[in-house]
């Protein structure tokens, strides 16, 4: 499994523990905004991550192809 789908299943499972916590308890508007700006910074911290891999795996990609090639 590569970092990038790793990381989306982990977004995932947090995404659905957090709705049921949300959904188990009563919260006070604050503490669902509370709630939403973890969401939101974890989400966040995901992407780049994601973006970081790719960035990364295409560089390595560009590295490999530009080496030298042989008939």
């Amino acid at each position: 499994m590569s970092t990038s789908n790793l990381i989306m299943a982990i977004s995932n499972e947090l995404s659905s523990e957090i709705a049921a916590a949300i959904l188990v308890e009563k919260k006070t508007p604050q503490e669902l905004k509370q709630l939403k700006d973890v969401i939101l910074e974890v989400h966040s911290a995901l992407q780049k991550m994601s973006a970081e891999e790719r960035a990364t795996r295409l560089k390595d990609a560009e590295h490999h192809s530009s080496g030298p090639t042989f008939p």
